[in-house]
C-alpha cells in the first residue's frame, strides 16, 4: 500500500457532484364523493353472476359474518352492527357508539365485535335483550326550527321516544335535557333550535321500523345585495301628423315622380326632424332568499331634499323596473328596494329585506353656452365662451367651423371639472367670407348644449 501523497494547495479541486434535485411536492387531488355510494354488499352466485344485496352512501362496511343463514355486518357509523335477512331486510342489531366496529368473530353460536376508538370487544347474546336504547344521529334543520309531530312504526313490545335540541353540532351543556317520553305519536316538547336528536327506548322484543319527526325551519329574511341605476335609450315612433277635418280646405299636388308636393299655405313649408330616441331610467337589483322562497319586490324613490319615500312600482316579480327618463326632474335621488317572501309564507311568518341605493344624479338639462361677439384681426378670429350647467359638472367643450370636425377646447383654469367653465376660441388662417362656428359643451350626464356664431 502506498502512503498518501501530500496535496498541492494550488491544484484545481475536482468538480463537486451536483446535488440531486429535490422532487417537487405534488398536491393530492381532492375528490368530492358527496352522494356516491361508500359501500355495498354483493353476492356472487355459482354461475358467476353478481347481485347487489344493499349499499350505503353514509357508512363504510368493515366486516361480515354469516351465522345461521343471515348476514351480520359492521360499519363506521357509531360502531353499528346490522342484520341482513334472506328477504333482504336490514335491521340494526346494536350500536356500540364507538367510531367504528372493525371486526366480527363467531364461534359456538357466540358473536364478538371489536371496535376502534375506543378499542373494545363486545359480546352479542344469542337472544334479544328485554330492553334496548337507540340514539339517532344529530339532525341539522339548517336554521332554528319549530318542531312538530313525532311518529313511528314498530312491531311487538313497546317503544318510547325522547328528544333533545340545541344550537351546537354536538350535544353539550347548552342543549336541553331529554324530554318526557312520548308513548304515542304526538308533538315534540323540546325547545325550538337548529339541531335535534331523538332516543328510542325499546322493551319486550319490540322492533322499530321507522321514525319521523316533522319541523318547520325558521323563515329567513330575503337579502337585497345590490341596486344598479342606469339610463337606456328607447326608440320612439315618429308622431303621426294630425288628420285634417272634413271642412278644412286643402289641396294635393301630384308631381311626375308620384310624390305629393307640399300643400300651399301662407307660410314657408318646414320639415321637422322627429326625436329618434328617448331616455329611460332602468333600476335593477340582485336579491336572494336563504330558504329559496319566491320573492316579490316593491320600489320606492326619494329626492335628496325630501323626507318621505314615494312608491314607484309594487308587486314586481322581476328584478328590474323601468320609468320614463323625464319623470324625475334634475337632482339627486335615492332608490329603495324591498324584497318580500309573503307569497309563499303565512302573513305572521313572512319576512322582508331591503336596500337603499347610493345617491343617483338625474340630469336631463343640457348646459347653457354663451358666446361673445367674435373679434377678427386679419385672418385670425377670437371669441370667449362660457358654459354653465345647473345639475352636474362639465366634462367636455369643443367647436366646429362650417360643419367640420370637432376640435376640443381647454378650460381657462386648465381642467374641465365644475358646473361653470370659461374657454377661449382662437382661429387662424380663416378664409374670407361668411363662416358658421358651433360651440358644444357636454355635462357629466352626456347632455350637450350648443351655441352658433356667424361671422364674416
Amino acid at each position: 500500500m502506498k502512503p498518501p501523497q501530500p496535496q498541492d494547495p494550488n491544484a484545481p479541486k475536482p468538480p463537486q457532484p451536483a446535488p440531486a434535485p429535490t422532487p417537487a411536492a405534488q398536491a393530492t387531488p381532492v375528490v368530492d364523493l358527496t352522494g356516491v355510494e361508500k359501500s355495498a354488499l354483493y353476492r356472487i352466485n355459482p354461475d358467476n353472476t353478481v347481485e347487489t344485496l344493499g349499499s350505503s352512501k353514509e357508512e363504510n362496511i368493515y366486516d361480515l359474518l354469516a351465522p345461521g343463514g343471515q348476514i351480520l355486518f359492521s360499519t363506521d357509523g357509531n360502531g353499528r352492527i346490522y342484520r341482513l335477512t334472506p328477504d333482504r331486510k336490514v335491521t340494526l342489531v346494536t350500536q356500540t357508539n364507538e367510531s367504528e366496529a372493525t371486526r366480527l368473530l363467531g364461534e359456538g353460536g357466540q358473536v364478538l365485535a371489536a371496535t376502534g376508538n375506543l378499542g373494545k370487544i363486545y359480546r352479542l347474546e344469542d337472544k334479544p335483550g328485554s330492553s334496548g336504547t337507540y340514539e339517532s344521529p344529530v339532525h341539522d334543520a339548517g336554521a332554528v326550527a319549530r318542531w312538530g309531530r313525532m311518529s313511528w312504526r314498530a312491531e311487538g313490545g313497546s317503544v318510547e321516544f325522547r328528544t333533545r335540541s340545541g344550537n351546537s353540532l354536538r350535544p353539550d351543556k347548552t342543549w336541553s335535557e331529554w324530554s318526557n317520553p312520548l308513548r304515542a305519536p304526538g308533538s315534540v316538547a323540546s325547545p325550538n333550535a337548529r339541531y335535534i336528536q331523538w332516543k328510542a327506548e325499546l322493551s319486550g322484543n319490540s322492533v322499530l321500523d321507522s321514525a319521523t319527526l316533522a319541523y318547520i325551519p325558521q323563515n329567513m329574511p330575503p337579502v337585497v345585495k345590490s341596486i344598479n341605476v342606469f339610463t337606456v335609450v328607447a326608440a320612439v315612433s315618429p308622431a303621426k301628423s294630425a288628420q285634417p277635418s272634413a271642412t278644412a280646405a286643402y289641396t294635393i299636388t301630384v308631381t311626375d315622380t308620384g310624390d305629393a308636393g307640399a300643400a300651399p299655405s301662407s307660410g314657408t313649408p318646414t320639415q321637422t326632424l322627429s326625436r329618434a330616441a328617448a331616455q329611460q331610467i332602468n333600476i335593477t337589483w340582485q336579491a336572494e332568499d336563504p330558504d329559496g322562497d319566491r320573492l316579490i319586490y316593491t320600489v320606492y324613490f326619494r329626492g335628496e331634499e325630501e323626507r318621505e319615500w314615494k312608491l314607484l312600482k309594487a308587486n314586481l316579480r322581476e328584478n328590474t323596473c323601468t320609468i320614463d327618463g323625464d319623470a324625475l326632474a334634475d337632482g339627486r335621488y335615492f332608490f329603495r328596494v324591498i324584497a318580500s317572501d309573503r307569497e309563499v309564507n303565512p302573513p305572521a311568518s313572512a319576512r322582508e329585506g331591503e336596500l337603499v341605493s347610493v345617491p343617483v344624479l338625474i340630469d336631463n338639462t343640457p348646459p347653457i353656452v354663451q358666446v361673445s361677439a367674435p373679434r377678427r384681426t386679419g385672418t385670425s378670429v377670437e371669441l370667449d365662451v362660457e358654459a354653465i350647467d345647473a345639475a352636474s359638472p362639465l366634462r367636455r367643450c369643443e367647436y366646429s367651423m362650417d360643419a367640420g370636425a370637432w376640435t376640443p377646447l381647454e378650460a381657462a383654469d386648465g381642467v374641465i371639472d365644475s358646473p361653470r367653465e370659461t374657454f377661449q376660441v382662437r382661429l387662424t388662417n380663416v378664409p374670407a367670407g361668411e363662416h358658421v362656428l358651433v360651440i358644444r359643451a357636454t355635462d357629466s350626464a352626456g347632455n350637450a348644449g350648443l351655441a352658433k356664431v356667424v361671422f364674416r
